[in-house]
């Protein structure tokens, strides 16, 4: 029997998505669970699973523009019954081996006459095995095809470090630049890869690298002195928008039409706090099996600051101004697909190990595209950390229909002033960008320089003064 997969609901505003990848090749036996591709769509990328066992037919390729409820592949469940049907006469027949999860059945190639069945890593180490031995293409993304067609590579040479070790944009990049020492042929410019900064705060697939000049040693000589030798690798490389970089370009535009934004700045000594970390890290993770990071004492500062100028923690909607009596903040992750913004609820509720576990678990995720829907929307106020790419000021833009966003930034060692002396202090300017439509520069001053009260003297936060 046939069983259709179709594109499922990720939320009540997301009509279509863009069917970004296949994690299986057409035919292939998949078990329950399995993941067969990835969706994106404007708001989060995520990996569809199987719910049944069988033969996977694929209906639609990848880069199609779906929508929700569209069937793009059937599962044959008979398939999973019959594992050697279909096969090419004299091709090593299987045997289905019985997987941990009820219904599941993996195939394990056997060679005729050579005993029981030993079962292979499902997914796709195993089809890149199978494929490999057949001399055919790797399951690519379409950035990665571009990029190993353009320089001529061979993608069975190469690791992949993404998901079941398939080949990712940044792999390909990185062996073009290693390789990048000798002078390359004509039809192979090496290209170097991206900035780590640019690579986690933006999609690798819409970074466009720029190609370093070709040594003239290395170019052939010309045909004739009337014919001009241009090299045959492009310059320049043209690849579609992401939905999701699409959606960021959107947002980022529409609040900059519509909101009366503002950036006010200060700078906090963060002497005090990392003092605190220094004294009692080793006991935190020993106690709480989670590192402690600066980012919790930033969302319990942001917390107290709300609690003391509740104009930030509103937003508006048509005449009206809505407060918000809960406090549920967002921080940004940087990914190689994009900026999401997650959100910890109830961060006032929240231990500072609560926070850290949340944080770590949801920058994981979203690294690996597992995040959900409901984890980014809803949020009170934002916190983006520039700092750890190495940024020493910035304006950051509000996420809406937030009214604020605080923006930090690296840490510094600078001559200060303390007590009429000057002393060294690791330093670190903060930059709260607000909507003035809701929020006076008197109640956004006020709540900065609490920030930087409680950054610099963290027993605030616990005394509550």
């Amino acid at each position: 029997m046939n069983v259709e997969v179709r594109i499922p609901e990720v939320g009540e505003s997301i009509t279509e998505g863009v069917l970004a990848v296949w994690l299986r090749e057409d035919g292939e036996l998949v078990g329950i669970g399995d993941d067969l591709f990835e969706l994106e769509t404007d708001k989060v990328t995520m990996a569809v699973p199987a719910e049944v066992a069988g033969r996977l037919s694929r209906l639609v390729p990848e880069g199609e523009v779906v929508e929700i409820g569209q069937a793009v592949a059937a599962i044959d469940t008979s398939a999973a019954e019959r594992p050697g049907a279909g096969e090419d006469v004299g091709a090593p027949t299987a045997a289905p081996v019985e997987s941990a999860a009820a219904g599941r059945v993996e195939i394990a190639p056997v060679a005729p006459g050579e005993g029981p069945p030993i079962a292979p890593p499902a997914g796709l180490p195993q089809a890149r095995a199978r494929l490999a031995a057949a001399g055919g293409d790797l399951p690519l993304s379409p950035a990665v095809r571009r990029l190993i067609e353009e320089h001529g590579l061979d993608a069975r040479a190469m690791p992949g470090s993404g998901k079941d070790g398939r080949l990712t944009k940044e792999d390909v990049l990185r062996h073009l630049e290693q390789r990048g020492a000798p002078a390359p042929a004509p039809d192979s410019v090496s290209t170097p890869a991206p900035a780590a900064a640019s690579a986690a705060m933006a999609s690798t697939a819409e970074v466009s690298p720029a190609v370093p000049a070709t040594p003239a040693a290395s170019l052939p000589a010309p045909v004739s002195p009337m014919v001009p030798v241009r090299a045959a690798d492009p310059r320049e490389t043209r690849v579609r928008m992401s939905r999701l970089r699409h959606r960021i370009a959107e947002r980022l535009v529409q609040v900059q039409h519509e909101a009366a934004i503002l950036t006010t700045f200060n700078e906090a000594d963060m002497s005090a706090v990392i003092a605190a970390r220094n004294r009692y890290k080793g006991d935190f993770q020993e106690k709480f099996d989670t590192r402690l990071g600066f980012m919790s004492f930033f969302v319990k500062a942001a917390v107290d600051a709300l609690k003391t100028v509740p104009g930030l923690n509103a937003r508006l909607e048509g005449e009206e101004v809505v407060y918000q009596h809960y406090t549920d903040i967002g921080v940004a992750v940087g990914t190689e697909h994009g900026l999401l913004v997650p959100v910890v609820r109830d961060a006032d509720a929240l231990s500072f190990a609560e926070i850290e576990r949340r944080i770590t678990d949801f920058a994981r995720r979203a690294r690996e595209r597992k995040i959900a829907l409901d984890e980014l929307t809803g949020g009170c106020f934002t916190i983006s950390n520039g700092g750890i790419y190495g940024s020493l000021l910035s304006t950051p833009i509000l996420n809406p229909p937030q009214s604020g966003i605080l923006g930090l930034h690296r840490i510094e060692k600078r001559p200060v002033v303390v007590s009429d002396q000057i002393v060294i202090r690791p330093m670190m300017y903060l930059a709260l960008s607000y909507d003035h439509r809701i929020v006076d520069g008197a109640q956004a001053v006020t709540f900065l320089k609490r920030i930087v009260d409680c950054i610099e003297d963290p027993e605030r936060m616990l005394l509550e003064v």
